[in-house]
């Protein structure tokens, strides 16, 4: 697989938009964005990544990217990212570039999210908010990249088979949302590229 650069990544951008679709699934999902930031890092571009604070509500304790629920008074999903990711681990907005909008993915949880792909020049000085999150921390774009590195597994979730993908990175096992959201940017980037 060729090195994947940022700059590969911007080229990248004129086959994306801002467009969503998220109206679609208004009546049967809650609305949500999520930030997928891809910065320099120090051998090769890495990807942003939080474990959620134990104590939240929904998909406590799991690695996500940062985001949330899309507000009645935002006006896009890339404001809603942008902003949860300023809430979430202290982002600033002017440190980014937005490429544009992956395919939006629908989760069982009753969620559909809008993946906002942006790139950071440099790495961004970030601080973790304790209310929603635990750690903050980032895999090689290379890893994500990697169909071959996508396990799949199941679990049982109230007499129901839930089928997703697993990518592990260290101690860190990436799965569910968050791994469907990666592999779906790895399948962009090996399409477009």
């Amino acid at each position: 697989m060729p090195t994947i650069t940022l700059n590969t990544l911007k080229s990248l951008s004129g086959s994306l938009t801002t467009e969503h679709g998220l109206d679609l699934y208004r009546a049967e999902h809650r609305l949500a964005a999520v930030l997928i930031l891809v910065y320099p890092g120090i051998e090769e571009p890495h990807i942003i990544l939080t474990r959620r604070s134990e104590n939240l509500s929904n998909h406590a304790g799991q690695i996500s990217f940062p985001g949330g629920i899309i507000d009645p008074s935002d006006p896009d999903p890339v404001f809603t990212a942008l902003r949860e990711a300023r809430e979430e681990i202290a982002l600033k907005e002017n440190m980014v570039d937005v490429l544009g909008i992956l395919d939006v993915a629908l989760l069982p949880s009753g969620f559909a999210v809008a993946p906002v792909l942006a790139v950071a020049e440099h790495h961004p000085e970030l601080q973790a908010n304790p209310e929603e999150v635990e750690e903050i921390f980032s895999i090689p774009l290379s890893l994500a990249c990697d169909l071959s590195q996508y396990n799949q597994d199941y679990l049982i979730h109230e007499g129901q088979r839930r089928d997703f993908y697993v990518l592990n990175y260290g101690d860190y096992a990436i799965w569910g949302a968050t791994a469907k959201m990666l592999r779906s940017l790895a399948k962009f980037i090996a399409k477009t590229s």
